[in-house]
């Protein structure tokens, strides 16, 4: 099952509120029609791509997700908007701005460390961790350390 697929089965659950996806699943070939991330051009979504992979690289433990703000479900067609990628890493914020330094046409608005207000604030229903394997936000959060968890979010 798709992403796309998935958040149609949710539908109902999903009125105004966000999800939070794997990264590999929110920018799969198969969806990239219906998933559009703030950064839209092809080779600036690569070098963000190599940025992650760079990341994974020096934090083999890192688990990164994009955060939805919007999903607009039109008739036949539903599309995924998201601005924020949360990288759960022992990567320093710092180290994670250094990512960015040449790379300005992609470097984030802000980047800071979550909060219990900023993690638990409704806006978010279900994680997709997988294609089948969808869990209930605030069951997932709790079970992060919040202060590892990083929000890198775009304008």
């Amino acid at each position: 099952m798709s992403l796309v697929d998935v958040v149609k089965k949710y539908q109902n659950e999903l009125s105004n509120k966000g999800i939070l996806v794997e990264y590999s699943l929110f920018f799969d070939e198969s969806t990239k029609s219906q998933c559009k991330f703030v950064i839209d051009d092809c080779e600036e979504l690569e070098a963000l791509n190599e940025i992650v992979q760079k990341l994974i690289k020096q934090d083999r433990n890192a688990e990164i997700y994009v955060n939805t703000y919007s999903i607009n479900f039109d008739g036949k067609n539903t599309h995924i908007y998201a601005d924020t990628l949360w990288i759960n890493s022992i990567i320093s914020l710092e180290e994670l701005y250094s990512f960015f330094n040449h790379s300005k046409n992609i470097e984030p608005c802000d980047i800071v460390s979550l909060t219990n207000n900023e993690a638990v604030d409704g806006d978010i229903e279900i994680v997709v961790l997988s294609r089948d394997n969808v869990v209930d936000y605030k069951s997932f959060i709790e079970k992060k350390q919040l202060a590892m968890i990083k929000s890198l979010y775009w304008d």
